[in-house]
């Protein structure tokens, strides 16, 4: 049973937060596209108790926490944590260190769960681990919302192009240990007791026309997300926890 207790390769602890903020604005648009998901497909509620399970440097749990929800955001880079407790901390927004397929334990019942780009960096026996761990965690009726590149998709030559000329930190081997298509990745969350509420893809075109018109890619993104294509860049899964 292979266990990842990190990345094989340095990640700064604000990574995410530099690059939602990147001068590059595919980079920019592509980190911004995860919050326009969220609105889209899983908005938290003022009432709930999320997690932001690899939570990086913070910026989408910070994100969660404007709706009013109390947020508990969870990972395993000790300079990621003190980075986002320092930036992003509130009286409903915190930060824990915790590897994301332990058990956790949480004051109460959590009603989301948002984790994005992170099942790609542990092997495939951690991620069904990591998702028996949420089932525990959540309330019966109790939301998932995850993220991945699609490998079904043009994401492998996106990601060969930018480890080939150094555009972010390695992925291949060094950060991504497991590939996922949209049928792996469904048979897995049904696996560890979940229902597929929906699946989604994004950034197949969008991003790449920032350099030209910003509002271009915002109209692009939002006919993306309502065409359903199999081939967008990112998978987006929306899962409710299965009861019997």
């Amino acid at each position: 049973m292979n266990r990842r207790f990190g990345d094989s390769i340095k990640i700064s602890g604000d990574y995410q937060y530099n690059a939602i903020n990147s001068p590059n604005p595919v980079q920019r648009f592509w980190h911004l596209s995860k919050k326009l998901a969220i609105a889209r497909y899983l908005p938290p509620r003022q009432d709930d108790f999320v997690m932001d399970v690899g939570c990086g440097s913070g910026v989408i749990a910070s994100l969660l926490g404007e709706s009013g929800a109390e947020v508990l955001g969870l990972d395993g880079n000790s300079e990621a944590i003190a980075f986002a407790a320092e930036t992003f901390s509130k009286p409903n927004v915190q930060f824990q260190l915790g590897l994301v397929d332990e058990q956790f334990e949480t004051s109460r019942p959590v009603d989301k769960i948002y984790c994005l780009e992170v099942i790609e960096h542990i092997h495939l026996n951690q991620a069904r681990d990591m998702l028996k761990a949420f089932h525990n965690l959540l309330n019966p009726h109790g939301e998932v919302f995850i993220t991945t590149p699609n490998y079904a998709s043009l994401w492998p030559l996106i990601e060969w192009l930018m480890d080939l000329f150094r555009l972010a930190p390695q992925m291949s081997v060094h950060q991504h240990v497991e590939h996922y298509n949209i049928p792996k990745l469904k048979r897995l969350c049904r696996e560890t007791g979940f229902v597929v509420e929906s699946v989604h893809t994004t950034n197949f075109i969008a991003p790449w026309l920032t350099p030209l018109s910003w509002r271009a890619a915002e109209k692009i993104d939002a006919l993306e997300s309502t065409a359903n294509l199999p081939f967008g860049s990112i998978i987006i899964v929306v899962l409710r926890k299965a009861v019997s």
